[in-house]
């Protein structure tokens, strides 16, 4: 990180070894050192969090027996008993057992009532915060304070946030309801160097207030500084409110949100490209100010918040637009509705990150990112047609030209020639409630193997053999092809056969209302003699979508002509070249010019020709001639 005037420097000093053995980007050191230059924690264990839990069962009779302690420890004669007989009843310390009688007051050991229990005045709460107080504190130093308290409450061990002197008492606040419920039993238990007996206070006041001002900042620069990994754009903020460099004066908890937007602010001024974050066990329980994240860290690819009080998946959604490849969420409420159900857990956290590779310390599947907008994973641009091969887009071109000439004519017998002898053909439908748009003339040869659960049924449906085809396709209704609708993928090229799907609108002609329909056709042909022929088709038909309709409106250039004589005109057709015209050529032009003027085709021809095959001036000519009414009937029949 480049140096600031007037600022920390944030990557002299590294990170320090031990916070987490696994994630070395993460490591620094949580100790903090004595003014006698030993640890302040002697050996005890590394400060960590505690599992909350309710004091045990058993806790309210230890208390109750701890104060028995506290009576005399000489013998006290009880006397004047009426319910006793006048018998003396003795009371020893508990090392040397207790003498009780029949109806003697002192409570049994199982007894977890009465006014010696004093584990029911420990205020217990939502959160695991108290204030601890020692009165007289001012006595002693905090050393001798924190180092009695925690050889009593071992092998529990905490850390003092915030240790002041306030007059006559010393005071700091832990935030482990297992600590607190041990520093509440170690009252009056500690005997310190002068004889007293040294009292332990455990209260539920407001938090410590941290007032946020320039030298806060400066002290936050500072510690943050110690805890960013240079080498792997890592800062590691866990536990911050128990960081070495604060709590002697600050109370810095990264569950205020304020806080949190405080310290983030901080960071991306210094680190805007920080990859790697640490927010483990900062008892963050609302995300809300987590969503700066997307805005301040774009480059951020780790994140850790596990170890958290985040109740609920829906939460994650404020880091949702992050790039994450890893996520640590283990340790949050959350994660313990789905102990049974870890497939749900990782499928609920990839909707939200769906390039997610790692969640709490697990490698995951790669994701298939087909909706993730990313630029290295965009769709290829739509094409109307798809072809790898030229040769067999040629072929493919002329094929359909010739196939559809005759299947939109008014005698369909020559596409005997375009089917081999044992040829087949299936066709199915789909179509929706709309009265005015059933296919219901289409609907006695619907062979949808979905609906179709008779074998016998779907044996009839398909139609098998040269003639049969031809037989069934002639039945069907006078049609009109919309080439400029056309679409055209070939999938399977080969020396023996070739796999072509064509998509497109036609136009019944047959009937008064002349509807629209959306098509289907997939064609597989095979070599024969010197051209193709059909071995397999199958056809589906519906109804045509509102957008496939607008083309009808907005033609575009036919695409089942050969790319090199394509040349795109204001009608939306082809214009010759200025060679010689082929024949394929000119019968998609006389098609063309018969849909947009609805003129037969032999009448169509005769207008090309008449120009010199110049569409535009051929359509010019029948406007003209069309207004004036010197176009005679027979051009129109069909």
């Amino acid at each position: 990180m480049p140096k600031k005037p007037g600022k920390s420097s944030w990557g002299g000093r590294g990170g320090r070894p031990g916070n987490f053995d696994d994630k070395h980007y993460f490591a620094h050191d949580d100790r903090v050192s004595r003014n006698d230059g030993g640890s302040y924690f002697g050996h005890r264990p590394r400060v960590s969090f505690k599992t909350q839990s309710r004091p045990s069962r058993d806790m309210p009779r230890n208390l109750a027996l701890a104060c028995l302690d506290d009576l005399t420890s000489e013998d006290v004669p009880m006397a004047n008993s009426s319910n006793n007989n006048n018998r003396q009843v003795i009371m020893r310390g508990r090392d040397r057992g207790i003498q009780r009688g029949r109806n003697s007051p002192v409570p049994h050991r199982r007894f977890r009532g009465g006014p010696l229990s004093r584990a029911r005045q420990l205020p217990l709460g939502e959160t695991s915060w108290y204030k601890i107080t020692i009165p007289y504190g001012h006595k002693y130093s905090k050393d001798y304070v924190i180092n009695n308290l925690l050889s009593y409450i071992a092998p529990e061990t905490f850390v003092p946030i915030m240790y002041r002197i306030s007059a006559t008492e010393a005071s700091f606040y832990i935030d482990d309801n297992r600590v607190a419920v041990a520093l509440f039993n170690s009252d009056r238990k500690i005997t310190t160097t002068d004889g007293f007996k040294l009292q332990v206070k455990v209260s539920k006041p407001g938090l410590p207030r941290c007032e946020i001002d320039d030298k806060f900042k400066e002290r936050l620069k500072q510690a943050m500084a110690k805890r960013y990994v240079h080498e792997t754009n890592a800062l590691d903020l866990s536990k911050f409110h128990k960081d070495p460099d604060l709590i002697t004066d600050y109370f810095c908890a990264l569950f205020r949100p304020i806080m949190l937007k405080t310290v983030l602010e901080i960071v991306s001024e210094h680190i805007p490209n920080l990859e790697a974050l640490n927010l483990d066990a900062n008892m963050i329980h609302t995300t809300e100010a987590l969503s700066m994240l997307n805005e301040k860290f774009p480059k951020l690819k780790i994140l850790y918040i596990g170890d958290n009080k985040i109740r609920e998946i829906a939460q994650i959604d404020a880091i949702k637009d992050l790039k994450l490849e890893e996520l640590k969420l283990v340790g949050n409420p959350l994660c313990n509705k789905y102990k049974t159900r870890q497939s749900d857990y990782i499928s609920d956290v990839r909707k939200r990150l769906p390039k997610l590779l790692r969640l709490d310390g697990t490698e995951l599947p790669k994701p298939i990112l087909f909706d993730v907008a990313d630029e290295g994973n965009k769709m290829p641009p739509m094409q109307r047609m798809f072809v790898a091969n030229a040769k067999a887009q040629e072929v493919a071109s002329q094929f359909l030209q010739q196939y559809f000439l005759i299947f939109d004519s008014e005698n369909r017998q020559p596409l005997l020639d375009a089917y081999v002898e044992h040829a087949c053909f299936s066709m199915t439908i789909s179509y929706n409630q709309n009265p005015n748009h059933k296919l219901n003339g289409y609907l006695m040869e619907n062979r949808n193997l979905y609906r179709v659960n008779d074998t016998n049924k779907r044996q009839k449906l398909l139609k098998q053999g040269r003639l049969p085809v031809v037989s069934f396709i002639s039945e069907m209704p006078q049609t009109s092809h919309y080439l400029n609708t056309f679409t055209m993928d070939i999938s399977l090229i080969t020396e023996g056969i070739m796999l072509i799907t064509v998509t497109g609108l036609f136009k019944e002609l047959e009937k008064r209302e002349q509807h629209v329909r959306y098509f289907n056709r997939t064609f597989i042909i095979v070599p024969e003699g010197n051209g193709y022929c059909i071995r397999n088709e199958q056809l589906h038909i519906s109804q045509p979508t509102d957008a496939q309709l607008k083309q009808l409106d907005n033609p575009v250039v036919a695409h089942v002509t050969s790319p090199s004589s394509e040349i795109p005109s204001s009608s939306g057709v082809v214009k010759p070249t200025s060679g010689p015209i082929r024949e394929d050529m000119k019968q998609q032009m006389t098609m063309s010019l018969s849909q947009q003027t609805n003129m037969n085709l032999e009448w169509s021809l005769k207008c090309l020709e008449e120009v010199s095959w110049n569409y535009d001036n051929a359509l010019a000519a029948f406007q003209e001639f069309y207004k004036r009414g010197q176009i005679p009937p027979e051009a129109f029949n069909k």
